[in-house]
């Protein structure tokens, strides 16, 4: 009759140090874990809101359809944007998103000459549009970057914006902006 073989020991030594020099032990691994996990369930409760280092301060467009174009700073990245001033007609106030194409992360413009866009995309368009020219993705800053046009499969990356006076103040970006596919 065959040996009975020996239950190997399990390896009870624990996982690389962390920069400060504790290891890491699969409960404090378990630890982390569980706080991403409650990290990431809190963003979604709370807008999916990534937030700078400092809020970005500058004057607010005046005019309907007026743009500013900016950049954020985001964790390792800067967003560059456009903020909107919308008509009173549709509902007033600012759009303001990432000029990132949701599609495949082309950089989109901001078209005033709307009638041109609609002739490319053969739609009939009623207002200025935020128009990709990689894949003539087209997004309506009146309804909220509602894709009106191409293969994106969403609106773009919205920013959190508030107005003081005469300027606006961005202060955060919808989580998961910039990344595509």
């Amino acid at each position: 009759m065959d040996e009975p073989h020996a239950n190997p020991q399990p390896n009870l030594r624990p996982m690389t140090p962390c920069p400060g020099g504790a290891p890491v032990t699969r409960k404090r691994f378990l630890q982390l874990l569980s706080s991403l996990f409650a990290a990431a369930g809190l963003a979604a409760v709370t807008g999916r809101r990534a937030v700078a280092q400092e809020p970005l301060r500058m004057p607010a467009p005046k005019r309907a359809w007026d743009k500013v174009e900016f950049s954020y700073p985001g964790a390792g990245k800067d967003f560059p944007g456009f903020a909107v001033r919308l008509p009173d007609t549709a509902g007033g106030g600012l759009s303001a998103v990432c000029r990132i194409c949701p599609h495949q992360a082309c950089i989109f413009g901001y078209e005033t000459d709307y009638e041109t866009v609609g002739g490319i995309i053969g739609k009939d368009l009623a207002n200025p549009v935020f128009f990709c020219r990689c894949h003539f993705g087209t997004y309506d800053p009146a309804r909220d970057g509602t894709v009106l046009y191409g293969p994106s499969s969403r609106p773009p990356w919205r920013f959190t914006v508030r107005e003081e006076g005469d300027d606006m103040i961005v202060t955060g970006i919808e989580a998961g902006a910039g990344n595509v596919g």
